[in-house]
């Protein structure tokens, strides 16, 4: 990092007297693999995977963001023994595989069902994906996705992570426009999401009263994995440049305001 960029980091750091300063990675293990599948369902489970990276590719078409997108998922579908399938996803292609023991450690662990293997390629199918169907993949993804996001590893940004302005206590959920359930995921897209001595623990679900809870639609979700996961998370590490930086992080505080619903009154300042 840049010399500028780490004293404005330590000025902000002196001033912050609420937000959380340090980040610890946390482990989260998988089972080892196996590398065939067996039954007449899992050979189902996985041919569908397939076509629905076919898909997938034919997709950065319509929508060539996708192309920013890198990451390695774990799906773990529950109903097939937990068999365990591989997707790495880069420059718009995904490319699908038995997960072996060999494998790398993936950004995302995704369980679900067969059911939800078979719902993915029946929407991506039609080459066209309405916002209805994308609140059923972030149903499907929300909980690992947070996981995922808060449990990273993020040494390669400045020590202190104040400037990022995260409470410990947070409640985050994800609104469609209608009522949707989802196969195998019962209730909303709702978690509570906590910080205990640098660790990110994410629970379903609301619990207690939380420092801040954040609700928004399907659209100010996607810019906010956006933002992290492709701008913030995926950038150069030598980025060293707070010119750079700087934008994406203030992108991510203005949105988390809009989405802003509810904050505990000692957390205003002007109220104390």
């Amino acid at each position: 990092m840049s010399g500028i960029f780490d004293v404005l980091v330590k000025g902000y750091s002196a001033a912050n007297k609420r937000y959380v300063n340090r980040f610890l990675a946390v482990s989260n293990p998988i089972k080892p693999g196996r590398s065939t599948v067996e039954t007449e369902a899992e050979k189902k489970a996985y041919l569908e995977l397939q076509e629905s990276a076919d898909h997938y590719k034919k997709a950065v078409e319509k929508y060539p963001i996708i192309k920013e997108i890198k990451e390695t998922l774990c799906l773990i579908v529950k109903d097939l023994d937990d068999l365990q399938f591989i997707i790495e996803i880069a420059d718009g292609e995904a490319h699908v595989s038995v997960r072996s023991n060999k494998d790398k450690q993936p950004t995302f662990i995704i369980p679900l069902y067969a059911k939800n293997i078979s719902n993915l390629k029946a929407t991506l199918a039609d080459d066209s994906i309405d916002m209805s169907e994308v609140y059923r993949y972030i149903r499907v993804l929300f909980i690992p996705f947070l996981r995922g996001l808060y449990q990273t590893d993020y040494s390669y940004l400045p020590k202190d992570k104040s400037y990022m302005q995260l409470d410990n206590f947070i409640h985050v959920e994800v609104k469609p426009d209608t009522d949707i359930e989802v196969d195998g995921f019962p209730g909303p897209a709702q978690a509570t999401v906590v910080n205990v001595d640098g660790q990110w623990l994410i629970f379903e679900g609301f619990q207690g009263d939380p420092d801040v809870k954040y609700s928004m639609n399907v659209i100010q979700a996607l810019e906010f994995a956006y933002l992290i996961r492709v701008k913030l998370i995926q950038a150069d590490p030598s980025i060293g440049s707070w010119s750079k930086l700087t934008p994406i992080v203030d992108q991510y505080n203005e949105l988390k305001k809009k989405v802003l619903v509810y904050e505990r009154k000692w957390h205003n300042v002007e109220e104390l």
